[in-house]
């Protein structure tokens, strides 16, 4: 597996609106919350694993496919790009990667690629859905190239080896 590729862990589903998070404890997914937005159509949402990202936790990483992934599943996925993300907690950046067995994902190498409407869609869902929450809020603030978002991956990769030294 070179860099460019990495293990995705899928926590939601496209289009679902149930967020689950992975229990290290108890070995398995549970259910979080459900979020006030469904996420749209080919965007599935997980974390990359063997990274620690700025809070502490696993990097977020939406990876998209025209497949149907499964709930707990892991897939090979490649980034195209980085969203740079705070929330009530500091920062909170997300991958923006493609599913790589998927072929008609193939031709997509940069975010920027991305329909506009797709991108804008999530990024209002990213920034409502935590709505209702009190003070709890989502913001994305800039977008970065799948360089940036190697970049990212890179030193999650290394917080993570480095964690217990």
């Amino acid at each position: 597996m070179s860099m460019e590729e990495f293990d995705a862990c899928i926590e939601m589903l496209a289009g679902s609106s149930l967020k689950h998070v992975y229990n290290e404890k108890l070995g398995k997914l549970v259910v979080h919350r459900k979020s006030a937005f469904p996420l749209p159509k080919n965007f599935n949402y997980g974390f990359i694993k063997g990274t620690l990202s700025h809070d502490g936790d696993p990097l977020d990483v939406f990876v998209m496919s025209s497949k149907r992934l499964r709930l707990g599943s892991t897939v090979k996925a490649r980034a195209i790009g980085l969203l740079y993300v705070k929330d009530e907690t500091g920062i909170d950046n997300k991958i923006m990667a493609v599913d790589s067995s998927d072929k008609t994902m193939g031709e997509i190498l940069e975010l920027s690629m991305l329909d506009k409407e797709k991108l804008n869609s999530l990024i209002y869902m990213l920034e409502h859905n935590k709505d209702g929450l009190k003070g709890r809020w989502t913001k994305v603030y800039s977008i970065g190239d799948s360089k940036k978002a190697l970049l990212e991956i890179r030193a999650s990769f290394k917080n993570f080896r480095n964690r217990n030294i």
